[in-house]
C-alpha cells in the first residue's frame, strides 16, 4: 500500500492522472517478471510516472505500457549490451551511460554508472535507495541543493 505522504506528493504533481485501465501495466509488469504487490508495481498500476516533475533528476522516469515499450526496451539493453544481471531493470532514460534501476528482488533502486559496471557486477555498489517508496519520494521532494550535496559525497 502507498504511504499517504507519498500518495498527497504524487496527487500534488501538476500533470497528476490516475490510471483507470491497468490491463496493459499489469502485462508490462508480468513481461518484466515483476511482482503485482511490489512497490515499483503498487506505483505503475496507480498512475503514470512517467508525468512526474522533478527538480533534480537527470532521467526522466519512462512509461511501462504502450507502443513503445520503453522499460522493457531498456531493461533489455542493460542486460545484453552492459551485461548487468537480470533482476536489474531500468527505468529510465540510459542516455549518459546510467540511469536508475530497480532490483526486482529486494526492491532497492540504485543510481547506476556504466563507469561502476564492475563494482556494481561485484555487487560493491550499494542501493542508493532502499526501496521504490523512497525513491519516489525523494524524486518529488529533493531540490537541487540536495544533488549537489550528494555529488560531494564521496560515498556517492
Amino acid at each position: 500500500m502507498i504511504p499517504p505522504q507519498l500518495i498527497a506528493l504524487i496527487e500534488a504533481q501538476p500533470r497528476f492522472r490516475p490510471r483507470p485501465d491497468t490491463a496493459e501495466v499489469t502485462r508490462a509488469l508480468a513481461t518484466l517478471g515483476i511482482a503485482l504487490d511490489s512497490e515499483f508495481a503498487q506505483i505503475y498500476l496507480t498512475c503514470h510516472p512517467a508525468d512526474f516533475l522533478d527538480r533534480v533528476s537527470y532521467g526522466a522516469l519512462m512509461n511501462i505500457d504502450g507502443p513503445s515499450d520503453e522499460i522493457l526496451m531498456s531493461t533489455e539493453f542493460i542486460h545484453e549490451v552492459w551485461e548487468l544481471p537480470k533482476n536489474f531493470i531500468a527505468f529510465t532514460s540510459l542516455q549518459g551511460q546510467g540511469g536508475y534501476l530497480l532490483d526486482k528482488d529486494s526492491g532497492g533502486v540504485w543510481d547506476f554508472d556504466l563507469g561502476d559496471r564492475e563494482a556494481f557486477i561485484a555487487g560493491r555498489v550499494p542501493a542508493r535507495w532502499a526501496s521504490f517508496f523512497e525513491f519516489i519520494t525523494w524524486l518529488l521532494t529533493a531540490t537541487d541543493k540536495d544533488e549537489d550535496e550528494d555529488e560531494d559525497d564521496p560515498a556517492r
